[in-house]
């Protein structure tokens, strides 16, 4: 599981929220979200933005731990 995935994870259950509801609010298919959790594909950047304005995280902290992801 990549770090992003980990962190997504970990900011979903933090919130009690389902997949489906972190979809709906921040406009990501359920299986990509899926995906990216488990660390099967990568975020774009646009779906990095998407999250970090959803559960409200500072700007670039998710992209940070997508960049160390991608260089793994």
């Amino acid at each position: 599981m990549s770090g992003v995935g980990e962190k997504l994870i970990k900011l979903r259950t933090e919130r009690n929220l389902s997949i489906k509801e972190v979809c709906q609010q921040a406009g990501i298919p359920p299986s990509r979200l899926v995906e990216i959790e488990r660390g099967v594909r990568l975020a774009t950047t646009g779906q990095i933005e998407r999250l970090e304005n959803f559960y409200d995280v500072k700007s670039g902290e998710l992209a940070a731990l997508a960049a160390i992801s991608e260089n793994n």
